[in-house]
Parts: structure tokens; C-alpha cells; sequence
């Protein structure tokens, strides 16, 4: 039985509409702009509203709506719960403050790589991405990590369920050679990013597989192409990525 709903419930769907638009915009919102925004009728947006306020994800400031944290909580409770996390989140903030660079612990989620977390260095730099957005597997080390831990069959069908985008020219689309590079990196056990989701940004990851049921991940670095590049990115930083890699792992069976 598919997942996909055979009838999309509309409400569940405008509530979820309503909240994620107060959550990008950059100041509060009245009924009327909601209402606009979400295309739905100023009485519709007040219900959402009500429903979403009294339920704890919306406050009222006067007459304007905001977000409230409560999603953040659902956030770090599910975070919490998963395996790998637990396990790599202290390495992970030894491995950044060791190097000096930015490191990543990303999951698996349906055929999207997610950043679970992100350590910086005291004086690193921040990622154009955010924990807990949805990226795709094609376009970073972390993700192509993950894609070369799993089975083919598998990899044939999130890659053909997937829209292989092209952020930058130097992404790769093409399903033959997607598949191709990552049988190198199973073989190397290690994955490369030059600039394929963000210019300039390069990054190296290493696969966790699954192990006692831990989620799939990947655990990598990425940074500016003036700071990862050469020796440093290839040799040093790939060095420490896998001995962290390793380290997760032995802890992840020891459970």
C-alpha cells in the first residue's frame, strides 16, 4: 500500500500552510496578509488560527500572529531518539573544534539527506543550510554517503523517484554516471562535494550504515573552497573524517 493519501485532507493541509508562512516571514502577521498568503478567506486563516494558537504553535502579539518554539520541542525530542545522534554528536563537536571546521551529521529521511545536526568551530563558518532541512542525496558528500551505503535497488529507486536537479554546473544528473561515482565511493569509502549544491562550498563525508537499527547517516566537513582544498581537504581532514566515522560506529555496535 502506497503512503501517498489517495485524498489529501485540505484542512491538515492549510493549517501546515498557515504555520509555515509565519514561520518565513521576517516580522508577525495579520488575518488579512495570512489569508492572502495562504489563499484562503479571512474567516478560514482566523479558524487555522485559533485551532493552531490554542494547540500551542501560534502566538498572538496584539493583533499580529507569530510562530511559537513548540515545534522546536517536537524537533529536539525526535533528535533526541535516534541512535546515531547520540553517538556522534560529542565526536562531532570534537572533530570541529580539532579542525577548526564546520562538521555535519546527516540522516537519512524517505529519499532526502537531512542535517540531524551541525558543530562549528569557534571561528568556522556557517552553512547555507539549517538542521532538519530536507536536501537532496545528489548534490553533497553527505548525501552521496548515504546513497552508496544502501542497495542498488534501492538507490535505483530514490534516484528514480528523485528530481535530479541541477543547482550548479558542476551537479551531476545523469543517472549512469550518479551511479557510477558512487560505486567509487563504496569502494573509497569516503565522498567528495566540489561546489555540486552550493558554489564555492566544498565538502567530504563517510558513510555510518545502518547498524542495531540506527538510522542511516553520513558524517562529514564542508566548508569554503579557500579553506577545504588540496592536502588539507584530501589527506587530513578526509584522515580525521574517517577515524570519527569509525569511532561512531564501534560505539553504535558496542550498543
Amino acid at each position: 500500500m502506497t503512503d501517498e493519501p489517495r485524498y489529501a485532507v485540505e484542512a491538515t493541509e492549510t493549517s501546515l500552510a498557515v504555520l509555515e508562512a509565519l514561520v518565513d516571514a521576517e516580522d508577525t502577521m495579520g488575518v488579512t496578509a495570512l489569508a492572502d498568503h495562504v489563499g484562503v478567506s479571512k474567516s478560514v486563516a482566523h479558524n487555522h488560527l485559533s485551532t493552531l494558537r490554542a494547540a500551542g504553535y501560534v502566538i498572538k502579539r496584539g493583533e499580529q500572529y507569530d510562530a511559537s518554539l513548540r515545534t522546536l520541542t517536537l524537533g529536539e525530542r525526535t533528535r533526541t531518539g535516534i541512535d546515531v545522534y547520540g553517538a556522534a554528536k560529542r565526536k562531532l563537536d570534537n572533530l570541529a573544534a580539532a579542525t577548526g571546521e564546520t562538521t555535519t551529521l546527516f540522516v537519512l529521511e524517505e529519499d532526502a539527506g537531512v542535517p540531524v545536526y551541525v558543530a562549528e568551530a569557534d571561528d568556522g563558518w556557517s552553512p547555507p543550510f539549517v538542521e532538519g532541512e530536507r536536501l537532496p542525496l545528489h548534490v553533497n558528500a553527505p548525501g552521496k554517503s548515504i546513497l552508496s551505503s544502501l542497495s542498488a535497488d534501492r538507490v535505483d529507486a530514490i534516484l528514480e523517484r528523485t528530481d535530479l536537479i541541477a543547482p550548479t554546473d558542476a551537479t551531476t544528473t545523469a543517472p549512469d554516471e550518479l551511479v557510477e561515482e558512487l560505486r567509487r565511493i563504496r569502494d573509497d569509502g569516503i565522498a567528495f562535494c566540489r561546489g555540486e549544491q552550493y558554489e564555492g562550498v566544498v565538502g567530504v563525508a563517510a558513510p555510518l550504515p545502518e547498524i542495531n537499527g540506527s538510522r542511516v547517516a553520513a558524517l562529514g566537513v564542508c566548508g569554503p573552497v579557500d579553506r577545504l582544498n588540496g592536502r588539507y581537504l584530501e589527506e587530513d581532514i578526509t584522515g580525521q573524517v574517517l577515524s570519527t566515522t569509525k569511532s561512531v560506529q564501534v560505539d553504535l555496535t558496542a550498543d
